[in-house]
């Protein structure tokens, strides 16, 4: 450890009077190695292993995995690559007790962590609503690691809205390095896919280097009708602009269009009396529904001394959202039972703009004092978000479908005009002003290790709709933990954590509430390095208050349920006996149900999480001989029966699905084969639009080939 720390560790404990002069940190104890410093070895093992042993986003510091009081999983870019993880849905199965966003839901529908929404940040910072779209349009080319933190994360990260209640998903971008390297790769395979893709690193002078990664893609799809494309640019820059000084920006440029998908009946299509591809809307003509983003990321990094760093982040986001559907209404427009898979079919259309700016500064500092190693952060973060979305909607039919044997003649017609008071004209335009304050302790006093952390929020929220609000929030979050090793590798932990968040997208007939939650977990870590072995068992109860879901009178509008509460027990491990060898497994016990309401039966089960769930995903790779560069691996995915909707009105069965995927290298080049579905499943998933009691059949099997290039 060099002077340079100790002395910086040495000047803090003066300041604070809780050190005598002369007294130094080596009589107390050992000084602790920057976390800055362990994070190069993680960069090396990311690129062999499943295994990360050090993450940034629980702490936002470099911690060891398992000192967090806290469930954390990564899924490492080589996870990613091989099992060809397209999307944000793909890579999230390989985390128990997570419930990813289907790609074609409704916009601001959100992955599930544990029961409850969770949010989607990018590099530490937030996307208005962190919705699952808003964050991955597009594939996860560019992305380095995704880190996945269950349970409410108050204390180190917020918004325009709050806080994440229920979880936190965050995106870490690849960044610009001195060696020149990347690579051009095009994907292909059913439905029509065609997918070139690649990244770019280019160092320009001594300290300055570039990146991009930039990739479009068209498809078809196994839903009649549908078909879209997107594309994506993600430039970025880096500069060492001295020894201890470091600057990354970032752009995002993203575009999404696709037919937009309502799903079907949900008691028919289950009962097998529609065909199970059919398209429940009018096809001819709807334009569709294109989501625009762009987004700039500025970091900057300063280490005074090896004790000592600041860092300073800020960034842009602006998003357009042109969204057109057409669906059935059974509330209006049931069908008639003579012919009971003939429905009406609704068209409505809506726009949607959110303009966010955050930024973010804290100070890390670490110092011997009060006999323990600590590491404190300090942070201030400021974010305003104006956000606007108006739904044109007159509830006219354009005529009926048969969805057992559909016939696709409906034209959806000319949009209605956006701003127009209807009798359905729904309207939400808010403005979310954030300021926060937030502490946060991690110390470590030989086995024991603990971690305290407080933020104070003042949310000032500001909404024009069917009630307009304009009010004030202010709360404190607190969160405490600690872990303890019992031996070498093996530890178990506690820990308590609480969020606060304004509800978001919340349109109903009375002023919308503050959401809050809470989260309590134990359970053992393990990272047994000479075993190849790491994971955790968690046991946890978390509980929201003020939930916003739909009206159960109204499809349009939102209410906010008393509480609604989730227990269980999850596991994740990765097993890695050579480097040769990757087994991944996790299994998720979820009881999510209503616990108070006035509107809602009290026991009702949370919509799309399912009682059990798992996923068990191998890896074998020849390492040496005349099948050096082959490798070959295989993912099975379950999860038992699901509600649809809340309150519960139809349960959707439980399903299991096989993956495999195979690639061999050779020199430069790669070829890459992979498949989804390989059992041929034919089950459905539940399907969130509008509120409506709908499903949406799984991917049949499908099979993918990649060629890629590396330079």
């Amino acid at each position: 450890m060099s002077s340079n720390y100790l002395a910086g560790a040495s000047a803090l404990a003066l300041a604070a009077g809780l050190m005598a002069p002369g007294q130094s940190h080596a009589q107390d104890s050992q000084p602790v190695t920057p976390s800055w410093a362990v994070q190069e070895v993680v960069v090396t093992a990311r690129h062999t292993t499943y295994s990360t042993p050090v993450a940034a986003s629980a702490t936002r510091t470099d911690t060891p995995l398992i000192q967090v009081p806290q469930s954390v999983q990564v899924i490492n870019r080589t996870l990613i690559t091989e099992q060809d993880a397209r999307t944000l849905t793909d890579a999230l199965a390989n985390v128990s007790g997570v419930i990813p966003t289907q790609t074609q839901e409704d916009l601001f529908i959100g992955p599930l962590v544990r029961g409850f929404p969770a949010e989607v940040y990018v590099d530490g910072l937030p996307l208005f609503g962190g919705n699952q779209q808003a964050a991955d349009p597009t594939s996860l080319v560019g992305v380095d690691r995704i880190e996945v933190l269950k349970g409410p994360t108050a204390t180190l990260y917020g918004g325009g809205l709050g806080t994440p209640l229920g979880g936190l998903i965050n995106l870490e971008s690849e960044r610009p390095d001195a060696k020149f390297g990347g690579f051009v790769a095009v994907r292909g395979g059913s439905f029509s896919t065609w997918n070139p893709y690649g990244d770019l690193n280019v160092p320009l002078a001594p300290g300055v280097a570039a990146r991009i990664a930039a990739e479009y893609q068209s498809n078809g799809s196994w839903i009649d009708e549908v078909k879209g494309s997107h594309w994506s640019i993600q430039p970025s820059l880096s500069f060492q602009l001295g020894p201890n000084t470091d600057l990354f920006v970032q752009g995002r440029f993203n575009h999404q269009d696709e037919l937009e998908y309502s799903g079907l009946p949900a008691s028919q299509a289950l009962a097998g009396q529609l065909d199970r591809n059919a398209f429940p809307g009018a096809p001819i003509g709807q334009p569709h529904t294109a989501n625009d983003s762009q987004m700039g990321t500025v970091i900057l990094r300063h280490d005074f001394n090896d004790s000592l760093r600041l860092t300073l982040s800020g960034r842009y986001y602006n998003d357009s959202i042109a969204e057109y559907g057409s669906f059935i209404y059974p509330a209006l427009y049931p069908p008639d039972p003579a012919t009971p898979t003939v429905y009406p079919i609704v068209p409505l259309n809506m726009g949607t703009t959110t303009k966010e700016g955050t930024v973010d500064a804290n100070l890390l500092a670490k110092a011997n004092v009060l006999g323990g190693q600590h590491e404190f952060l300090f942070g201030v973060d400021y974010d305003h978000t104006d956000f606007s979305s108006i739904m044109a909607f007159v509830a006219n039919t354009v005529g009926t479908i048969d969805l057992a044997h559909p016939t696709y003649n409906l034209a959806f017609g000319a949009p209605y005009p956006l701003g127009i008071q209807y009798p359905f004209d729904l309207a939400q335009i808010d403005s979310y002003q954030t300021i926060s304050a937030y502490a946060q302790d991690q110390a470590t006093y030989g086995r024991l290790h603990l971690t305290a952390a407080l933020r104070y929020t003042q949310l000032a929220f500001v909404e024009t709709g069917l009630v307009a609000t304009k009010d004030t929030y202010n709360h404190l979050s607190p969160r405490i933990g600690a872990t303890v090793d019992i031996v070498p590798g093996l530890a178990v932990y506690a820990g308590y954590a609480t969020a606060f968040r304004a509800a978001f997208e919340f349109v109903g007939l009375t002023a919308p509430k503050p959401e809050t939650s809470e989260n309590i977990e134990a359970g053992l870590k393990v990272a047994l390095k000479s075993a190849g072995l790491s994971g955790t068992i968690a046991v946890f109860q978390q509980t929201h208050d003020n939930v916003s879901t739909p009206d159960p009178n109204n499809p349009f509008l939102s209410v906010q349920t008393g509480q609604q509460r989730a227990r269980g027990i999850e596991a994740d491990f990765i097993w890695e006996p050579t480097p040769a060898f990757s087994l991944l497994a996790n299994y998720a016990y979820t009881d999510a149900q209503v616990t108070k309401d006035n509107a809602i039966p009290i026991g009702e089960v949370l919509a799309r999480v399912p009682r059990n769930s798992g996923r068990i995903a191998g890896r074998y790779r020849v390492l040496n001989g005349p099948a050096k560069g082959l490798s070959f691996g295989m993912g099975v995915t379950a999860v038992s029966s699901r509600q649809d909707t809340l309150p519960n009105t139809v349960v959707v069965p439980g399903n299991v699905l096989v993956d495999a995927q195979a690639s061999y290298d050779f020199g430069r080049y790669t070829v890459a084969v992979s498949a989804v579905n390989l059992n041929g499943s034919r089950a459905y998933d539940p399907y969130e639009y509008l509120g409506f009691p709908v499903v949406m059949p799984t991917q049949p099997r499908s099979a993918y080939v990649t060629l890629k290039a590396r330079f």
